[in-house]
């Protein structure tokens, strides 16, 4: 999955916690996926996406479930860069979206 990232990607964990590069990404997709027992399922329900040149932000309604969890919609941010293999790489993926400007408890 770490594929479809730059090698210098951030990836949003949490508010406050980012993991930045494919390793550090790996690993937190990892620890992901044990916090949650394997059962985190994300589906995109709606995708706005806006180009200029190589970039790509994209806009998306996001509906994340697990085991034991209550289910939730994010407003999530996510931007792509095309790199030399003329391919879209995610340079910063922010499941969180505008929930980074709220203070944190």
């Amino acid at each position: 999955m770490v594929d479809i990232y730059a090698d210098d990607a951030v990836l949003v964990v949490k508010p406050g916690k980012n993991a930045v590069g494919k390793e550090q990404i790996r690993k937190a997709f990892e620890a992901i996926a044990t916090y949650f027992e394997h059962t985190l399922e994300v589906k995109q329900a709606g995708l706005e996406i806006l180009e200029a040149g190589d970039t790509a932000l994209v806009l998306a309604k996001t509906l994340v479930t697990a085991k034991g969890q209550p289910d939730m919609e994010r407003k999530a941010t996510y931007v792509f860069k095309r790199n030399a293999n003329g391919t879209r790489v995610c340079v910063i993926d922010n499941s969180y979206g505008h929930e980074l400007l709220e203070p944190q408890v």
